[in-house]
C-alpha cells in the first residue's frame, strides 16, 4: 500500500523538523537478554532517549512546525496524560506560543513539572484524560484558544511515522512490529509507513484491559464509552476513541493484543533488570504483549517500541516488590 500523497509530504515535513536534532534517530537495539529467554529475536526502538522522555516529541515539533502561524495570543490548549503536553510545550517554547495543557487529576508529577519547566501553564481537571480532553475543548472555545488535540492534528502522526522510517531505513527483515495503540497517531503513523516500505511486517496493536476502548472501536464493536477506567499505562489510558482515527487504523492492524495490567510492573521491572531501561508502564506493553504470544512469535525477529520513560515514583515501591516478568 502506497503512501498517498499528503502522507508522503507530511512525513517528510516531519523528518524535516527532527532534521536537526541531536537525539533523532533514536536507538533500535536488540534485547539480547529478555529475547533468549523467551525465544524470539526481540530488537527495541527506545523512544525514552527523547529530550521528554517520550515519542510525542516528534509529532509536537512536526505539529508547531506546520501550525505556528495559526496560533493567535490566546495561545493553543492541548488536552494531554503528560506525553503530549510535553511535547507541544517543549515545541511551542522555541516558537513562542503561550501553551496551556489540561491533564487529568492523575497526572504523573514528573510530567508536570518537566512541562511547567518549558513554559506552559498546567491546569488538573476531571478524573481521567477524556474528562481532562472535554473540559480543554471547552474552555479552548470560551476564551478564543486553538485547540489541538492528539489523534485529530495529522502531524501528531506524521512525527510518529518517522520512528517507522528509522527503523525500515536499517534495512532489516521485520517479522512483527509491536505498537502500542493509545490514541491512534502513533499506530497510524507507523503502521502507514511499514504497509508502505515493509508490507510483509504484521502489524499488532496493543491496549491494557484497564481501558479496552480503543481495541473494540478499532474493530467497530459497541463499548460503553461511561465504564470507568483502571489502568497503571495513563498514555494508554482512553476512555472515548475519536471515530475518525479508529476507522483508519482497522486496515492498518493485522491485530490487536489485549495487556494484561498484572503484567505491566513485572515488566517494568524485566526492562530494568535486564536491559537496564526505565520507561513507564505504557512502554512497557510492547514486552507483555511479546511475552504472552512468544509461542507464536518464536523465531522471529520482532521491534517493539519503547514510548515513554515517566515511571511514577510512587510505583517504584511496587515495582521493587514484584517478579520480573521474564
Amino acid at each position: 500500500m502506497a503512501l498517498s500523497a499528503d502522507t508522503a509530504r507530511g512525513i517528510a515535513m516531519a523528518k524535516k523538523a527532527l532534521s536537526s536534532e541531536t537525539w533523532a534517530p533514536t536507538p533500535l537495539l536488540p534485547a539480547s537478554t529478555i529475547g533468549r529467554r523467551i525465544g524470539v529475536e526481540l530488537w527495541l526502538k527506545h523512544e525514552q532517549c527523547s529530550p521528554i522522555g517520550s515519542f510525542k516529541l516528534r509529532g509536537g515539533l512536526a505539529t508547531v512546525e506546520a501550525l505556528a502561524g495559526k496560533i493567535g495570543a490566546k495561545g493553543v490548549y492541548v488536552p494531554s496524560a503528560g506525553n503530549y503536553g510535553q511535547a507541544i510545550s517543549l515545541a511551542g517554547k522555541r516558537r513562542g506560543i503561550k501553551v496551556t495543557v489540561v491533564a487529568p487529576e492523575t497526572v504523573t508529577p514528573s510530567k508536570v513539572e518537566k512541562m511547567e519547566v518549558f513554559g506552559a501553564t498546567v491546569i488538573k481537571k476531571g478524573h481521567d484524560f477524556d474528562a481532562a480532553k472535554e473540559w480543554a475543548r471547552q474552555e479552548a472555545a470560551r476564551v478564543g484558544a486553538a485547540f489541538w488535540e492528539d489523534g485529530v492534528i495529522e502531524e501528531m502522526a506524521y512525527g510518529a511515522a518517522t520512528i517507522a522510517t528509522e527503523i525500515v531505513e536499517k534495512r532489516m527483515e521485520w517479522d512483527y512490529a509491536v505498537i502500542p495503540i493509545g490514541n491512534g497517531s502513533l499506530m497510524k503513523g507507523m503502521a502507514q509507513v511499514f504497509r508502505s516500505e515493509s508490507p510483509r511486517t504484521r502489524i499488532i496493536g496493543l491496549v491494557p484491559t484497564g481501558a479496552p476502548s480503543m481495541a473494540y472501536a478499532v474493530r467497530g464493536k459497541p463499548w460503553d464509552t461511561a465504564t470507568p477506567i483502571d489502568s497503571y499505562a495513563d498514555g494508554l489510558a482512553v476512555r472515548v476513541p475519536i471515530p475518525k482515527i479508529s476507522r483508519e487504523l482497522d486496515p492498518l492492524v493485522d491485530d490487536i493484543w489485549m495487556v494484561e495490567e498484572s503484567k505491566l510492573l513485572p515488566a517494568v521491572k524485566s526492562l530494568m533488570e535486564l536491559e537496564q531501561v526505565m520507561v513507564e508502564p505504557s512502554g512497557a506493553s510492547t514486552l507483555v504483549g511479546v511475552a504472552a504470544h512468544r509461542a507464536d512469535l518464536a523465531g522471529k525477529r520482532v521491534v517493539a517500541v519503547l514510548t515513554g520513560a515517566h515511571l511514577r515514583m510512587s510505583l517504584l515501591p511496587e515495582v521493587l516488590k514484584v517478579n520480573g516478568l521474564v
